[in-house]
């Protein structure tokens, strides 16, 4: 995007406070970086988030939502002629029934975990590794974690979301909503997340269960604020990259020797570490984007720094996504959790999902984003 087309869009949409940023953005991969300089909008509310978009829709500007950024495949960074609207102001948590929370969609999920916590409750499923992905590209990646084998994965676990779709409406989805599955996974493509009713459940420990703070409401901070522990604050290492299968648990042992011979055929890729294994229970509710499939699965896969971040380095990098690719292909029980990898664009995710997902994938689209203006280009081809 030019100095002159950021320029237009911050007096397009001066009435929200928007902002210039002068750097381009970069995504967790370090590989992939958005537009030279970019128009922001960072709102709060969900009044204000609606309105920013029935702005956009009613002149044809596409959006690109941006919550941690955590993602490696570039989704989320904006491109020319893209106005960005930022989440990491929706920060909002409140205890309203029992058994339940309700965060904002740029709650970042260890932070919201700690204050649960200090309350004796907390989430069922969050992600390992960093304290990086929020409430809502959670949701957007799909997300199931460590307890998974327990609690399932992350969809079994969320009571309902609340979205702006693609025409500026303020739509609140239950579990029993038909659209609601599709939701995980979706990559902000059928709406953005404003914020979610999450399952919580008691610390596992001995004595009487903690009392429900009902009517409890403060805003959890961001990583960089002085509140949040030193241990939740992130991390400068951005050569992290992992590759995962979901599997059906009898066939994971082929999928280990599978994943051993590419690792030794790609032994100058990455340095490679322990393989991951992280069981999901089949709680009843099936994501299609996820896994079509009603059944439990292991998600395992390879992981690991990249060595040389070189030219020669990259394109060994890309060379194992591409052979990891293939492998995801060659068994028709495995499926890759493509939402929160390297590997991005149209041809690469109708792949994936398959020709029939991928179809009524883009009729929701369609229905709930119109103008196709919600994050153009990434999953399916821009209008």
């Amino acid at each position: 995007m030019s100095r002159a087309q950021a320029e237009s869009l911050r007096e397009l949409f001066a009435e929200f406070r928007p902002a210039l940023l002068e750097k381009p953005l970069g995504d967790f991969s370090g590989l992939r970086s958005g537009a030279p300089v970019a128009c922001e909008i960072a709102p709060r509310t969900a009044g204000t988030a609606a309105r920013i978009v029935k702005a956009a829709y009613e002149r044809g500007i596409p959006l690109r939502t941006r919550a941690q950024g955590h993602s490696l495949n570039g989704s989320s960074l904006p491109g020319a002629g893209e106005l960005l609207l930022a989440t990491r102001n929706i920060r909002h948590v409140r205890f309203e029934e029992p058994g339940t929370v309700t965060a904002g969609s740029g709650v970042v999920l260890w932070i919201l975990q700690y204050f649960l916590r200090r309350r004796g409750f907390d989430l069922p499923v969050l992600n390992d590794g960093y304290a990086g992905p929020s409430v809502g590209g959670y949701i957007a990646a799909g997300g199931f974690g460590p307890r998974s084998g327990l609690h399932g994965g992350f969809w079994d676990n969320v009571l309902e979301i609340r979205l702006i779709d693609g025409r500026g409406d303020i739509l609140s989805l239950n579990a029993d909503d038909a659209r609601f599955p599709w939701l995980f996974g979706s990559m902000g493509q059928l709406g953005i997340f404003f914020d979610a009713k999450l399952a919580i459940v008691p610390l596992a420990a001995a004595g009487p269960p903690p009392a429900y703070p009902a009517g409890e409401s403060f805003t959890a901070p961001q990583l960089a604020q002085p509140k949040v522990p030193p241990e939740f604050t992130t991390q400068d290492d951005e050569s992290l990259f992992w590759f995962t299968l979901f599997v059906p648990d009898e066939h994971l042992d082929q999928a280990h020797v599978d994943l051993t011979a590419l690792e030794h055929q790609h032994r100058g890729a990455l340095r490679f570490q322990e393989r991951y294994r992280y069981p999901i229970r089949q709680r009843g509710r099936v994501a299609p984007l996820v896994h079509p499939e009603a059944r439990a699965i292991t998600a395992t896969g390879a992981w690991g720094w990249l060595r040389d971040r070189s030219v020669a380095g990259t394109r060994k990098l890309l060379e194992f996504d591409a052979d990891f690719m293939a492998l995801a292909q060659s068994r028709p029980y495995y499926r890759r959790y493509v939402q929160s990898e390297l590997p991005a664009g149209p041809e690469i995710y109708e792949r994936c999902f398959g020709a029939q997902t991928y179809a009524r994938f883009r009729q929701l689209k369609s229905a709930l984003d119109p103008r196709g203006l919600l994050n153009r280009g990434t999953v399916f081809p821009a209008p």
